[in-house]
């Protein structure tokens, strides 16, 4: 009898484990498999990097002039599938696009990294992308909210409402083709 009540709680206990796994933070990697993750932006910031290897966007070099609330001048790179989408003159960046941005002082100083990648099923209101803005180091930029500190990684509402009211022709970019 204890055999059977301990093998019902171990398959309970396995069972709830499972369950409480199974949400949508996750993100991708190298290989584009999903994985789950305590920190999806950390992960996010192992996966791009060497970033700087990949295209810039279409047109535009390094350290070309920003606007609000990036940096002074800017530098974007694109993974392979945002570059391929945006050459070939889609609308709309597929999923596993990942959009790098380099914001810049005017002294050329690093001042953030912001990052969107497309991640299907994340945020189907906001175009299913996940948004970060990183320091130079790494680590997620703050914003304080009703006192406390936010991380600027996930469904980041300033990015949301900016991105969302996009006149690129490309849906949730700002950056003009």
């Amino acid at each position: 009898m204890k055999k059977l009540l301990f093998s019902a709680f171990l398959i309970l206990v396995l069972s709830a484990t499972i369950i409480s796994c199974n949400d949508k933070d996750y993100t991708k990697d190298k290989a584009g498999e999903e994985t789950k993750s305590m920190d999806p932006a950390a992960d996010l910031w192992s996966r791009i990097s060497g970033y700087q290897n990949w295209s810039h966007w279409p047109g535009k070099q390094p350290f070309y002039k920003g606007t609000e609330p990036h940096g002074f001048l800017l530098s974007t790179y694109l993974n392979e599938p945002a570059y391929k989408a945006l050459t070939g003159g889609s609308a709309e960046l597929p999923y596993g696009s990942i959009v790098i941005k380099e914001n810049y002082k005017p002294d050329k100083t690093l001042a953030a990294v912001t990052v969107m990648e497309r991640i299907k099923g994340y945020n189907p209101d906001a175009g299913d992308w996940y948004w970060a803005k990183y320091k130079a180091d790494g680590s997620l930029h703050t914003k304080e909210v009703d006192g406390k500190a936010m991380k600027l990684a996930g469904k980041v509402g300033g990015c949301i409402g900016c991105h969302t009211a996009s006149t690129s022709g490309v849906k949730y970019i700002m950056t003009p083709k």
